[in-house]
């Protein structure tokens, strides 16, 4: 796999609370059997950092976050993905259904965007969008 230095901003938005996350950082990109992999590290205040790997193509997003928190989040149009999202806090049920989905090329890299409804043990949290890009 040919990797390559590379800018991820992750922008989260939940619409139903005005709750947003802007995520900036360094990674590494690359390409395997066809699938795009972007490993990078995120600092959280007096935690360790979150390791996190994107993969991606045109169908789908898998999102792995492993340290302070733990889990794998699952996006692809009319798909509902269930998995447990594990904090410092104790373990929570986590459903994502996803809306929507689409990858576009941009200058120099890609854009991710999805739209989704996120259930927390059991209950209806917010719908989310999630963007990121990839430079």
């Amino acid at each position: 796999m040919n990797k390559k230095e590379v800018t991820i901003t992750y922008t989260s938005h939940m619409y139903d609370t005005d709750d947003h996350v802007d995520t900036t950082a360094k990674g590494i990109f690359g390409i395997k059997d066809g699938v795009y992999i972007v490993m990078y590290s995120e600092e959280n205040e007096g935690m360790e950092p979150t390791r996190t790997v994107l993969k991606f193509n045109k169908d789908f997003l898998d999102v792995t976050k492993m340290g302070a928190t733990k889990s794998k989040m699952h996006y692809e149009r009319g798909y509902t993905h269930n998995s447990i999202y594990h904090t410092f806090f104790g373990d929570c049920d986590m459903c994502i259904k996803t809306e929507e989905y689409s990858l576009q090329e941009i200058d120099n890299g890609y854009k991710i965007t999805t739209l989704y409804n996120l259930e927390m043990n059991g209950n209806f949290i917010s719908k989310c969008k999630v963007e990121i890009e990839i430079k």
